[in-house]
């Protein structure tokens, strides 16, 4: 769904329970509830198999979420965005609809409004698809970034007089690439909340520069 139609009331969390390891590879509360409903609904001979089918997908979630919390142990960037979007919490009985009262009295009609998992789904892989196009840009740009090093080392150690400049043509459009997914991913986060962290990581900076 396109996020400019469906946008979820979502909350930075800062629930203790987040931070305990019984509760980090659990799904949410709302997933939980809406698939136990839509799995009543269907024929009693079907919900066996309903049940193996979102066991298995759990299992596969949690699966990922230690592999991903074992990448996050060796960049600082995934680890940054992982542990906002993990803070996030979700309305579970609205979300904002942003079409014109045409639009939407059509998909009332029509029976297209979403359900809010489908929503929640939808912001979410549109977070983490900006995250990785992100983390794809930052990894081509330390490898080009090394790869300069390592030239300039060389032809240092060719003893050539004079030194030669690095070679940012490659380098200076990785990190723009770079520049837009992360605009991109901070998109989705409202102005009064990005103003509100600088304003603590200011505070904390100062409080460093002072105790240093």
């Amino acid at each position: 769904f396109a996020t400019r139609y469906f946008v979820p009331t979502d909350v930075a969390s800062t629930n203790k329970t987040a931070n305990k390891r019984s509760a980090k590879y659990e799904p949410a509360k709302a997933y939980l509830e809406t698939y136990d409903q839509n799995r009543k609904d269907l024929p009693l001979l079907f919900q066996p198999g309903a049940l193996l089918v979102q066991s298995g997908e759990i299992e596969s979630w949690r699966r990922l979420k230690r592999q991903e919390a074992q990448k996050e142990q060796q960049d600082e960037i995934r680890a940054a965005l992982n542990k906002y979007t993990q803070a996030l919490t979700f309305r579970a009985d609205a979300y904002l609809l942003k079409v014109s009262p045409q639009e939407r009295s059509q998909m009332v009609r029509q029976d297209k409004l979403p359900d809010i998992k489908q929503v929640i789904a939808s912001d979410l892989g549109m977070r983490y698809l900006y995250r990785n196009q992100l983390l794809t840009n930052m990894a081509e740009v330390k490898a080009e970034l090394a790869y300069q090093i390592q030239q300039q080392q060389q032809s240092s150690e060719k003893g050539t007089t004079k030194s030669k400049n690095m070679d940012v043509s490659d380098l200076v459009p990785l990190l723009l690439e770079a520049q837009t997914a992360c605009n991109q991913w901070f998109g989705f986060i409202d102005d009064d909340q990005v103003e509100a962290a600088m304003l603590v990581v200011e505070k904390e900076s100062k409080i460093a520069s002072a105790t240093s």
